[in-house]
């Protein structure tokens, strides 16, 4: 009995960059946007998000490592993984446990004194209201 071979498909961004890959025996219907990059058996084929592309499709910043240049998969330079990194969008910073402190003293101080003012308004109300229905 012969063994069935797997199809392996990727999909690119706009600058050529493998972004999916999709294996196995039976594969999406649609298929208009994806390019057929090979076909065999085992683990490489059936599963190729994790085996076909060596180190994975992306690196540890999710920066695809991998670009279809004339229908085959290569490795992209160094030099273009780093401009993508580049391109990234900075980070926000995170605060530091002096900044956290020093945020929550003033919410804390903002709550009391809201607290406050709530009170007196309270007692404004209720001192009208006294007046008011005293006549």
């Amino acid at each position: 009995m012969e063994i069935p071979k797997s199809k392996v498909y990727v999909k690119t961004d706009e600058n050529s960059r493998i972004i999916r890959c999709e294996g196995g025996y039976t594969t999406s219907e649609n298929l208009e946007d994806w390019t057929y990059i090979g076909e065999g058996t085992g683990d490489k084929y059936n599963l190729c998000q994790s085996h076909y592309f060596n180190g994975g499709l992306y690196d540890v910043d999710g920066i695809p490592r991998y670009k279809l240049m004339d229908g085959v998969p290569i490795l992209r330079s160094d030099a273009e993984i780093e401009a993508d990194r580049t391109a990234l969008p900075a980070s926000e910073a995170i605060p530091s446990v002096k900044e956290l402190a020093e945020e929550n003293k003033r919410l804390k101080a903002q709550i009391a004194a809201n607290v406050d003012r709530q009170e007196f308004l309270e007692d404004c109300i209720a001192e009208m209201a006294s007046q008011v229905y005293s006549v």
